[in-house]
Parts: structure tokens; C-alpha cells; sequence
């Protein structure tokens, strides 16, 4: 799917994990008593929204890259995701109370500090890729809070379980829109799939392209997510399966404003550089190759196009 497919289908995602962690919430909240303390259930239920967003969007990151889901990878984002949302739900009432004459200026304020944190978390899968994605899942994780707070703090005094319904779904979707926005927002330049000699490559990529900004740093290979020893990512970025692509096979960069493609460390060898194919523009990359708009980039039996940013308009024409 192309890029902006991935948008709806994470908003869609995050929507439903919003959906599913207040029904949860919501059936959890009849098992405490009448009288409790509020902190308990704001902290279950930034808890739950954390988890389940955690959890839905490694999920989908992990189909749309072509790979098996690993439960393994799951559990960590659900975790990191809970633990966000814990956190954030003990910082929730605290907020609210202290600005008692401006409740949905508090209420907004809370649900904007859970979507931060939450998004932070989930930011932090994609670090070996480029650093400023912490930040990319805080800034979104906050405009999906601020969606959230506002329909709660706006319909509570009317529709009050209705509005924390809306407010679970709409901060789920922002949540999760906002980080694969971001990366896509500030692009310099996309890499989309062109054809491949190898059946598998053509039926799995399809229409894949992927956003690149100045100081990502992609993996490029065929090892699938089953062999990575990574705790909670992939080691291989961009997966393209293809029988005559290395399982570590090349690295594409940005620094100082230019992009490059060079092989990666494990096809440097003599053997390597027989076996493993590498060229663009058809010519054979041994040293990184700076890369221009619409560079042809080999690898294997698959084509892959780099387009610039001023470029992708006319391109997707």
C-alpha cells in the first residue's frame, strides 16, 4: 500500500484499539466499589488505551511490512504502551485538579500529556531509523489527546458516557495517525517499489512505498522478521523478499540535505559483491552513491525508484 493508505489504516487501527480499551475500561469499572477514589479507574483507563494502541499498531506495522507478526514484538509495544498510559493517567487528575476554574482546559491538558507519553513510547520502535521519531509519536500522540479532551470536555456535562467513547476512539486514531504522519508530513523524498524478477517480491510490494527524511537511515534486505535478535524492531528496515536480495543487502541515508545508497557491511566481500547485486542507474555501487530524483536503484532481481520531494506530485501522476 502506498503511503497514504498507511494513514487511514493506522487511524483505523488506533480508532479501534481506542474503541476496545474503553469497553474494556468500561466492564472493568463495574468491579469497583461505589465510593472509590477517582484516580483508579483514570489510571486503568489511560492504561488500557496505552496497551491496546501499543499492541494494534506494531501489529500492523509488522503485515504492512510484508512480515509475520511477532508476538513477541506485540507484547513489548503493548507493555511499553501500558506503562505509558499508567504514568500518564497518575499526571491526569492531578492536571485536572490543578486548574479547578477551567475543567476542559484540564480535561484537554490530561488527555493531551496520556497521548504524549503514549505516542512517545510507540516512537521509540523506530529510533534505529531516525531519532526525531520519539518526537514524531509525541507530537502526534498530543494532537490525538487534544481531539480526545476536547470531545470529552465538551460533551461529559451531556453525553457522558457516550463522549468518553468518542474521546477513546478519536484519541486512538490521533494517536496513531500522528506518527505515521509525521515521518510522511516532513518527507524529502519516497522510495517506491518499481517490479521484480521475483514472484513473492511483486505479489507482497505491490504498490509499497516509503517516506525518507534527512537522518533516516534504512536497512534494506530479505532476512524476515522471524530471524531478527532485535527486542522490539526489525534489524532489516525494508523488507523485500526476493531469493537473490542478501539478507542484510544494502543501506540507503540522508545527511546534510543529500541521500545515498551504499551496501551494507555484510555483502562487502569479494563474494559478496559477485553474489549480491547492487547497481543504480545501472551502475554497480561498491561506495555510497548519492541518489537523485527518480535514481533507478537495483537490488537483486527488484527495482526500487527514489523520487525527491519536489518530484512526487509529477510522479504519482
Amino acid at each position: 500500500m502506498n503511503i497514504y493508505q498507511t494513514l487511514y489504516f493506522m487511524s483505523l487501527v488506533g480508532g479501534t484499539a481506542g474503541l476496545l480499551a474503553w469497553a474494556t475500561q468500561a466492564l472493568l469499572a463495574l468491579l469497583i466499589p461505589a465510593g472509590s477514589p477517582a484516580w483508579p479507574s483514570a489510571v486503568m483507563a489511560a492504561a488500557l488505551l496505552g496497551g491496546f494502541i501499543g499492541g494494534f499498531t506494531v501489529a500492523f506495522d509488522e503485515k504492512w511490512a510484508g512480515n509475520r507478526v511477532q508476538g513477541r514484538w506485540v507484547a513489548i509495544g503493548a507493555l511499553i504502551g501500558f506503562a505509558a498510559g499508567m504514568l500518564s493517567g497518575a499526571l491526569h487528575l492531578p492536571l485536572r485538579n490543578a486548574l479547578p476554574s477551567a475543567l476542559p482546559l484540564g480535561t484537554v491538558l490530561g488527555w493531551m500529556v496520556s497521548g504524549a507519553l503514549i505516542g512517545a513510547g510507540l516512537g521509540a520502535r523506530w529510533l534505529s531509523v531516525n531519532r526525531a521519531r520519539l518526537a514524531h509519536g509525541m507530537a502526534g500522540g498530543m494532537c490525538g489527546g487534544f481531539l480526545g479532551g476536547m470531545v470529552f470536555g465538551t460533551l461529559s456535562q451531556w453525553l457522558p458516557g457516550t463522549s468518553q467513547a468518542v474521546a477513546f476512539v478519536l484519541t486512538g486514531a490521533g494517536i496513531s495517525f500522528g506518527i505515521a504522519f509525521a515521518p510522511i508530513l516532513l518527507r524529502d523524498a519516497v522510495l517506491r517499489f518499481v517490479n521484480s524478477g521475483d514472484p513473492r517480491a511483486s505479489s507482497k510490494l505491490g504498490k509499497n512505498e516509503w517516506a525518507i527524511q534527512e537522518g533516516d537511515s534504512y536497512v534494506l534486505g530479505s532476512q524476515t522478521a522471524d530471524l531478527s535478535k532485535s527486542t522490539y524492531g526489525r534489524e532489516v528496515d525494508i523488507y523485500l523478499p526476493d531469493g537473490s536480495v542478501a539478507p542484510r543487502h544494502a543501506r540507503i541515508f540522508g545527511r546534510d540535505g543529500r541521500f545515498y545508497v551504499t551496501r551494507h557491511p555484510d555483502v562487502m566481500s569479494e563474494a559478496g559483491l559477485r553474489r549480491f547485486v547492487l547497481k543504480a542507474q545501472n551502475r554497480s555501487i561498491t561506495s555510497p552513491y548519492e541518489l537523485r530524483d527518480q535514481t533507478l536503484i537495483i537490488l537483486g532481481r527488484t527495482t526500487l525508484m527514489f523520487i525527491a520531494k519536489e518530484k512526487m506530485g509529477q510522479a504519482g501522476r
